[in-house]
């Protein structure tokens, strides 16, 4: 059995826009120095570019607000967000790595940051939990305008 490793050509075109506006719009970011408000300023049309094309929080399932891509198109997407710092936040790509319940055993801490996420009311969220280990919660979420 051969594998066919091409990309789609309605997905390489979508890849082909990633390239751009990272390349134009959101690296020119990085000299910029901006404050968190700045920086939410900036990057709310960038965000909404992003959602019209269909490309916003591309590891969600549409019925969570996402593109429902898959990994292998998640991947592609990654290798040209990588590129940029802010390209990760500016398509609703943060890293959330939710593996399970926090250390309290509450869900409900992990939809709150999941769903900020997804919304982009919050910047990154990292979660490194096992149920019952001390030292593993939720963490590094940061809230737009306020502190974790």
């Amino acid at each position: 059995m051969a594998w066919d490793f091409s990309t789609e050509p309605e997905f390489a075109e979508k890849l082909e826009w990633m390239r751009g506006f990272v390349r134009e719009e959101i690296i020119p970011l990085e000299v910029l120095d901006l404050d968190a408000a700045a920086f939410e300023r900036a990057t709310a049309p960038l965000k909404q570019e992003v959602k019209a094309r269909g490309l916003w929080a591309a590891h969600l399932p549409p019925e969570l607000g996402g593109g429902g891509f898959g990994q292998v198109k998640l991947g592609l997407m990654h290798e040209i967000l990588g590129q940029c710092v802010y390209a990760p936040q500016v398509f609703g790509l943060c890293d959330p790595s939710f593996c399970g319940e926090d250390a309290a055993g509450s869900w409900r801490s992990i939809r709150y940051f999941l769903v900020n996420v997804q919304r982009g009311s919050a910047r990154s969220v990292n979660a490194h939990i096992t149920r019952g280990l001390v030292g593993t919660s939720i963490s590094g979420c940061v809230p737009r305008g306020g502190n974790p």
